[in-house]
């Protein structure tokens, strides 16, 4: 597997330490209930600042950072939350006002998706990807799986639409993720067949980060 460098973005919750950060976590009402965008995005964020490799960051100091994001970079539409425009936009303003030397796009083509993801964590870089809404029916319901890893077997936990997730890891057959603080898998295959029968592949992309 094709991974991140150094350990992950976690948090303590009491005497638990999760799998990157979580919307449950935070104490505003609004991230809570549509800021996965905030959520990549202040992981990201923190992971290339070289807090990855540190101890778990506190609840309070990470409500902290996201406020800061959310007031300054990254606001937040009424029920709707974030737009992958909205969430490059934001992103690139913070690396400029915070001199980082990256660089954020939105859109990978469909047939490059999966080798870049590799490349990106290759250099040691989280990728922000998205399961996006059903297209054009955005009513409808069709979710995505997300698994558990149990040993060597994938057991499905629970199933997503609408949600930016990070990946920290990919192979053949799954990325790596994290969401809601939980270390889950995608099936690259039903991936890419989400793609074609629900949503499509601008709603269902990636956020790359160039250095430079």
């Amino acid at each position: 597997m094709t991974e991140l460098k150094n350990n992950y973005i976690s948090i303590k919750n009491g005497n638990e330490k999760t799998y990157g950060g979580s919307q449950s976590l935070s104490d505003s009402p609004a991230i809570q209930k549509c800021g996965c965008g905030i959520i990549a995005a202040a992981d990201l964020i923190l992971y290339l600042r070289e807090f990855g490799s540190s101890s778990p960051l506190s609840i309070c100091s990470y409500n902290k950072f996201l406020k800061y994001l959310k007031r300054h970079y990254l606001p937040l539409i009424p029920k709707f939350g974030m737009n992958a425009v909205m969430l490059t936009a934001g992103l690139n303003l913070f690396f400029r006002d915070s001199k980082l030397p990256y660089r954020a796009s939105w859109l990978i083509s469909r047939e490059k998706f999966f080798s870049r993801i590799e490349k990106q964590l290759a250099e040691n870089i989280p990728v922000i990807m998205s399961v996006g809404p059903n297209f054009p029916c955005f009513w409808q319901k069709n979710n995505l799986n997300l698994y558990s890893k149990i040993k060597e077997e994938f057991v499905k936990a629970s199933s997503t639409r609408a949600h930016f997730v990070t990946a920290t890891g990919i192979d053949d057959k799954y990325i790596r993720i994290s969401s809601w603080g939980r270390e889950l898998y995608i099936s690259k295959e039903e991936f890419s067949n989400y793609i074609h029968a629900h949503s499509n592949s601008f709603l269902c992309n990636m956020l790359k980060i160039s250095k430079g």
